[in-house]
């Protein structure tokens, strides 16, 4: 969705970058240093950097701190003008809407290359915004190499920052002029830490970044129907139903033999990152073609590394005009990958916004399940209902005798089973008690860990032996 007509420079910024912060966004020509000069900033290396012109397309948020005072800073896609990709006007608008959405700007000059018509013509429409503008020479590595600035005083700036982002020299000159030039703070306190943080994970072109826009209200990020679009991860901040969530688009992960070049292998490897980051991963796939086996693999990815899962069936409209029906697809993704049991299911379209407004609330449900901590006797009487239900099997040339069960941690909820043999429990007894426990905790989209430990003693001679070292101890007088 576009910014409605007339809309407010600061407005805008609330709705484009909604953090409650002051922005600074870097700009200037493809391999300018930006995404170094951004990673430096934001103290981490959350940008791709590359030597291949155009890496960064989409926006790209961080919230950095300088001197005690908070913004969040944007790096953007180079602003190439006539460039010869088929994207290069996109990004160049992507890059200028948010130029004008910010507090202030820097535009970054290539030190070593020199200035060109092409820089000073970029430089114009930044200028035309109107926005604070600071600029700055990079790659100057030393201050020999600043005679190199020079030609660049041609351009008519009062004051030019010689800059080495690599390195950091010169950067923190830099960032004094940009908290000199930010609005004076509201005393509204900075926004808090995200309540759930989510990642959209997925093969390339199944969807993710328009849903992304979707989601987020605005396009946030490019779409293209060229694969591998997205490169960095693109962050978007939302407000649902009272919750703050962090929304991160990552770029689209494909089968390792098919993984083409340097820049995609990196891409790939901060989309894994990124799982890791987030708290639940919304893997998207696409309706029209199942299932395939690199979602399994994907989703597989997720579920070792612990996290909370929403299955996204997107583009559900060209799937139903197809023939595919809801019941049909879940039992077979379920027949063929069993894992996938616990997942939740949202068929939606991007394109029509069919079913989109259903993620969040799914993602929301699994992240507090993923969470969920439990009292040990509401455990324990789940145990004594399973055990009811079906006869512990024969392990060894033992029935198998569950004493008690606890939660040993959460993120995902983890229970610890005692009893009087700890291996070569069948799988089919520990799937049953699974099942049990997931349906008496109502827990959706999250896994959920059952670990065994081997003891003699029941739950209630358990509860006996701690129950002393919970009273405390009189003192003697």
């Amino acid at each position: 969705m576009k910014p409605a007509a007339g809309e407010g420079r600061e407005a805008r910024a609330a709705r484009l970058f909604a953090a409650g912060l002051p922005t600074v966004v870097i700009v200037g020509r493809a391999n300018a240093g930006k995404s170094t000069l951004f990673n430096r900033i934001a103290k981490g290396a959350r940008a791709i950097t590359s030597s291949i012109p155009g890496t960064t397309r989409d926006l790209n948020l961080a919230r950095a701190a300088f001197d005690g005072r908070e913004f969040v800073v944007v790096d953007s896609g180079g602003i190439e003008l006539g460039g010869s990709e088929a994207m290069s006007e996109r990004v160049v608008a992507e890059a200028l809407g948010a130029v004008g959405a910010a507090d202030v700007v820097v535009f970054i000059f290539d030190g070593r290359a020199g200035l060109s018509e092409v820089d000073k013509e970029a430089l114009s429409l930044v200028r035309a915004t109107g926005c604070p503008l600071i600029i700055a020479v990079n790659k100057l590595d030393d201050p020999r190499s600043e005679t190199a600035m020079a030609d660049f005083y041609e351009i008519g700036a009062a004051r030019l920052f010689p800059i080495s982002a690599a390195h950091g020299r010169g950067v923190a000159d830099l960032l004094d002029e940009v908290l000199a030039r930010l609005p004076a703070p509201a005393g509204a306190a900075a926004s808090a830490a995200p309540d759930l943080k989510l990642a959209l994970v997925g093969r390339p072109n199944v969807g993710k970044s328009s849903l992304l826009n979707r989601l987020s209200g605005f396009e946030r990020a490019i779409v293209d129907s060229t694969p591998g679009t997205t490169r960095d991860p693109v962050d978007a901040r939302l407000s649902v139903a009272g919750r703050e969530v962090l929304l991160i688009d990552t770029a689209g992960i494909r089968r390792p033999t098919k993984v083409e070049g340097e820049l995609e292998q990196h891409s790939v490897g901060r989309a894994i990152e990124t799982i890791r980051r987030a708290e639940v991963v919304l893997l998207v796939i696409d309706a029209t073609e199942g299932i395939t086996d690199q979602d399994a693999r994907l989703a597989r990815l997720v579920d070792t590394n612990d996290r909370a899962m929403v299955l996204v069936c997107n583009k559900w409209d060209a799937a139903a005009r197809e023939g595919r029906k809801v019941a049909a697809f879940v039992r077979d993704a379920v027949e063929r990958y069993p894992f996938l049991e616990y997942a939740t299911m949202v068929f939606t379209s991007a394109l029509t916004g069919d079913g989109v407004r259903d993620i969040l609330p799914a993602a929301i449900k699994a992240g507090d399940s993923w969470r969920a901590t439990f009292q040990t006797s509401a455990l324990n009487r789940t145990l004594k209902q399973a055990a009811e239900a079906m006869d512990p099997p024969i392990v060894g040339r033992r029935r198998l005798n569950l004493m008690y069960v606890t939660q040993v941690s959460s993120g995902p909820p983890r229970l610890r089973f005692f009893a009087n043999v700890e291996r070569d429990i069948p799988a089919h007894f520990v799937r049953f008690l699974e099942s049990r426990f997931r349906a008496a905790l109502r827990l959706v989209g999250t896994p959920l860990r059952l670990e065994f430990r081997r003891t003699g003693r029941t739950f209630a001679e358990a509860g006996r032996k701690r129950a002393p070292e919970a009273r405390p101890r009189s003192k003697r007088r």
